[in-house]
């Protein structure tokens, strides 16, 4: 069964529903970030989660160490080479002159590798190209007391399958000349840089073979030349380098600091700012805190910002008692060409206290409260989370996290301050080295996370094995408060309505979507950071908090729900990631031209299959999708957001099966305007726009032509395009297609009964779907149509449109009722049948032009308008009417005596055109005594400007048109009408002579 929704109302229904999703985004394009939350100097604000649910991170695994490895980091000394090398999944320990690999992942292999010496450092750094074979991805750099070697390190992960990890001796090695590199970091150019314990900063170099007067491998010293020949007092403590590998970072003893540019390529070296006088302006930051005090004042480490997390600071430095000091390398007001350019200062602008000491809280565990001094030992920060090592005695340590309070952020902006989550985590044993997972981007709004994505995890190594400490979002949080109750919401309905409360109605209504919507295949390969599966209850207790809480009115539109704006929410953070992409983009390989999506495959897939998800939800639900004719304007959108739903899964399926099929072909068969627009246009475009529906259905065609070709059976076709998409290649593009092929084999039979019969088929076939056939595709089949002389057949196809998008004539009571223009349900209606009153006036108007006679005979014209004046639709024949008049057609409307014209002639406001048409109608069908009338009238009207003589012309037509009445019975009366007017044109004679006079009106 066909759908009877035309292309207008497709388009129509789905932009309105975009330009809703457009709306409901503006709760997530107005939170701030980070940087934005710094209107003061210093902050300190802090939220301590009271349940386990609501924690901003909770262990999820913890795994000992393999027997071998555990009895060897026995022997491992506080001061000794450990870490992590998340790249490769391993970690590593360091006893004397073995360095432990342990695969983390697996939990079981140990790989080890032994050198002559004690091993003092380990770093792992993206292998320099053009060096080794492209299977080598880094290399292993370790540092003994007398010698640097380089490893190669070949490691390949595959999603779903297992990692391979593979080692190679390359007999790279250098002389470590005295100096133990204790920290070696690398750049994403594959730059080496270490740290000596001597507090010289050392740059490692190598080479793919030897030349005549250097080795493969050489380290020189970073200084600048002004340096060189002088010693600091002030050994440099720790290294670091940003993300995109051109900005250095060095750590004094002093808690000095100074920046160093490494170039646009990331190949050179400047030294640049140093600021040794740090503590000074965090005390004038943070007067009132203690933990910026002089004797408390040891900055500890230093951590390099993304690019993704902030552009108002570029570092973040850690102290002993856990403050945060963020950095600026750029003056402030000064200008530059990008975030990568060379700095030109450092300078604090913002102080961050650590966490407060909270009193414990009722019920609430002991290990949750955090420590009264805290004594930092490691930390780890990294876009906006903060994690610190704090040694509570000598044989007990924990980890005292903070994240931001996005629930704040989200619904209070910049009046939020600067808010957080804290918590803290017991560990067991001495805690080694803290690393983030890899493979999660990295995103400041939570909120907009799907459940099936991987959140992210933290690797937290000890002296006893691996914690796997888990970020809990928003979603994970309400998650965990539905396992918790159980059935017994209503019960704990005080807990959810803070959760709300706290993330903002509309927010955690998206959220609750997000859950009802979830999809169980995990998006990441790694086992560790797989989500936890959404239970049925869940899913229950969701729907069921939308049905309560989700009632309260919108805060962004009080007329809608904060159930309705949530979902709309939830759709936009859904299809962000294709909606405003191009379609597809286009690589050229030699002389072919291969096609391939902007968004990945994968990631299309999971967007449909949330989507055919929430369509499911939204059939069984009739809150969010009305079943009956929308009665409101939250219902009216709701429908609306369903529509696009539908529209955007089966776009994602039409586009999957065209690349599955011969694009190249398919892009041939388009015009060049349509390729340019298939190459050029985003999921918006295509779904949205007019333009964009004509580009479908161009698609469209040119599928069913690449499918016939396969299968050569027009059964078969239906079938398999409407399993595969049936919104974009439904059964009537598979009749409107059969339809276009026989017209185009009439035009090649031209003038011959078979040619004939294939017209009248093909306007069958049109007629069956003529509520699909859109205007642009209108117009071309009736130019077809005209060109083969066909006008006849034109014009039924055109009344057929314009009937199908209204079949019960629901304009013509529109139009008595005086054509209210807020009436816009009905309105709505005409607008979409006007386009095709038009298109019917150009052919009337074609058949009518000189030239037409070749396909068009002066016999066949007549029949061509009376097909089209026999459409029972008054507002198609006064359109048709008025277009004749306005185009200056008028006198060859009135020779074909339509319906209605007199009405239409008559119709008030006054216009002397068509009165003058009217008059001449009259006299044309020999209604004489009613042309004299309109003449009489014409001649005496007042408030238009005619001219005497012309009003002595229209009294003389009219005596003209009272003579030619013969009637015996009407002469009496004509010849008093004759004296009337004898009178009138003697006035109007005086008239002319005298000057201009008022009108008589006898």
């Amino acid at each position: 069964m066909l759908d009877q929704k035309s292309p207008e109302e497709i388009t129509k229904a789905a932009h309105t529903a975009s330009d809703t999703l457009e709306r409901t985004s503006s709760v997530d394009t107005h939170i701030p970030t980070i940087g934005d939350l710094f209107t003061a100097s210093s902050s300190g604000s802090y939220e301590l989660p009271e349940r386990q649910a609501v924690q901003p991170f909770l262990p999820k695994h913890t795994f000992t160490l393999p027997p071998v490895a555990l009895e060897q980091i026995q022997k491992w000394k506080p001061g000794d080479a450990a870490g992590l090398l998340p790249e490769i999944n391993r970690a590593y320990f360091a006893v004397e002159n073995r360095l432990y690999l342990w695969d983390y992942i697996e939990k079981k292999d140990v790989n080890t590798y032994e050198e002559t010496h004690s091993i003092v450092g380990v770093g792992l750094v993206k292998a320099k190209p053009g060096i080794f074979n492209a299977e080598i991805t880094h290399v292993l750099v370790v540092a003994t007391t007398m010698n640097v070697s380089i490893i190669a390190v070949a490691f390949k992960a595959q999603p779903g399958e297992p990692h391979t990890l593979s080692f190679y001796r390359t007999e790279i090695s250098t002389n470590s000349s005295g100096a133990q590199m204790k920290e070696i970091i690398g750049t994403k150019f594959g730059r080496i840089i270490m740290l000596s314990n001597l507090g010289d900063v050392w740059e490692l170099d190598y080479r793919r073979e030897e030349g005549w007067f250097t080795s493969r491998c050489t380290k020189r010293l970073l200084r600048s030349a002004t340096s060189l020949f002088t010693k600091s007092n002030d050994p440099c403590t720790s290294i670091a380098v940003d993300e995109e590998g051109r900005v250095l970072y060095r750590l004094f003893a002093n808690s000095a600091i100074q920046v160093s540019y490494l170039g646009e390529d990331g190949l050179s070296y400047s030294e640049g700012e140093k600021n040794q006088k740090i503590n000074d302006a965090a005390k004038l930051m943070a007067p009132s805190s203690v933990h910026v005090e002089s004797s408390h004042f040891k900055i500890v480490s230093i951590h390099p910002t993304t690019s993704s997390e902030a552009s108002t600071y570029q570092l973040v430095a850690i102290t002993s008692t856990g403050c945060r000091l963020y950095f600026t390398h750029f003056k402030y007001g000064s200008t530059r060409s990008s975030p990568s350019s060379k700095p030109d200062a450092l300078e604090l602008v913002h102080v961050r206290t650590p966490p407060p000491v909270p009193s414990t809280p009722q019920g609430v565990p002991h290990s949750n409260a955090l420590p009264d001094h805290p004594v930092i030992i490691k930390s780890m920060y990294k876009d906006g989370i903060l994690l610190l090592v704090d040694k509570r005695t000598e044989q007990q340590q924990s980890i005292i996290t903070a994240s931001p309070n996005i629930g704040k952020m989200a619904t209070q902006g910049r009046m939020a301050g600067f808010p957080e989550f804290a918590n803290r985590l017991d560990t067991h044993g001495h805690v080694l080295g803290i690393a983030e997972m890899p493979g999660v981007q990295y995103t400041l709004n939570e909120l907009a996370s799907q459940p099936s994505e991987p959140t992210r995890h933290f690797l937290v190594f000890t002296t006893h094995g691996m914690s796997v400490v888990t970020k809990q979002r928003p979603v994970d949080m309400l998650q965990k408060l539905l396992v918790g109750v159980g059935a017994h919401i209503s019960a704990h309905s005080g807990e959810f309505q803070g959760f709300f409360e706290l993330f903002g109605t509309i927010h955690a209504c998206a959220l609750c979507f997000n859950l009802v919507c979830h999809t169980s295949t995990p998006l990441s390969g790694i086992a560790l950071q797989a989500s936890d599966t959404v239970s049925i209850p869940v899913v229950k207790g969701a729907t069921q908090l939308l049905e309560t809480l989700g009632q309260k009115p919108s805060s962004l539109n009080p007329s809608y729900s904060s159930r309705h704006d949530g979902l709309a929410l939830f759709i936009y953070r859904l299809i962000s990631p294709l909606w405003t992409q191009k379609i597809v983009k286009e690589s050229v390989q030699g002389a072919v031209v291969n096609y391939s999506t902007v968004v990945s495959r994968n990631k299309l897939i999971s967007i449909q299959q949330i989507l055919r998800k929430l369509e499911g939800f939204m059939d069984l639900n009739a809150s969010v999708h009305p079943q009956v004719q929308p009665q409101s304007d939250e219902e009216r959108s709701l429908y609306e957001l369903y529509e696009l739903v539908a529209l955007i899964s089966e776009s994602i399926s039409f586009l999957l099966f065209l690349l599955d099929s011969d694009v190249s072909k398919v892009m041939k068969s388009l015009t060049p305007e349509m390729q340019a627009r298939f190459k050029a246009y985003t999921f918006k475009d295509l779904l949205t726009s007019n333009e964009g529906r004509s580009l479908a259905t161009h698609l469209a065609m040119a599928m069913i032509d690449e499918t016939m070709a396969r299968y050569a059976n027009m059964d078969i076709v239906i079938d398999v395009l409407e399993q595969r998409c049936g919104t974009f290649c439904s059964s009537s593009d598979v009749i409107l297609y059969k339809a276009k092929k026989q017209i185009q084999a009439a035009k090649n039979e031209a003038n011959t009964m078979p040619s004939r019969d294939a017209l009248q088929e093909s306007l069958k076939l049109l007629k069956r779907i003529a509520i699909h056939i859109s205007y642009e595709q209108l117009q071309e089949i009736v130019h077809d149509y005209s060109q083969q002389g066909a006008f006849v057949l034109a014009v039924e196809l055109v009344i057929a449109c314009a009937y199908a998008r209204d079949p019960q004539n629901v304009t013509t009571a529109f139009l008595h009722d005086g054509f209210n223009v807020n009436d816009n349900q009905r309105l709505a209606i005409y607008k979409a049948k006007e386009p095709f009153y038009h298109c019917a006036f150009e052919l009337l108007k074609l058949a009518i032009s000189p030239g037409t006679e070749k396909v068009l005979s002066a016999a066949q014209r007549p029949q061509v308008f009376q097909t089209a004046f026999s459409f029972d639709d008054e507002c198609f024949h006064l359109y048709i009417y008025k277009q004749f008049v306005d185009q200056k057609l008028g006198h060859e409307l009135i020779k074909l005596n339509p319906p209605l014209i007199v009405d239409y002639l008559r119709d008030q406001p006054f216009d002397l055109e068509r009165y003058e048409l009217l008059a001449e109608y009259y006299n044309l069908h020999d209604e004489f005594e009613d042309a004299a009338q309109v003449y009489m009238y014409l001649s005496r009207v007042a408030d238009v400007p005619i001219s005497t003589d012309r009003r002595l012309e229209y009294v003389l037509r009219a005596s003209t048109c009272i003579k030619s009445v013969t009637a015996p019975s009407k002469q009496f009366e004509m010849f008093d009408f004759q004296k009337r007017l004898n009178v009138w044109i003697e006035e109007l004679q005086q008239q002319r002579q005298l000057g201009p006079m008022e009108p008589s009106r006898a």
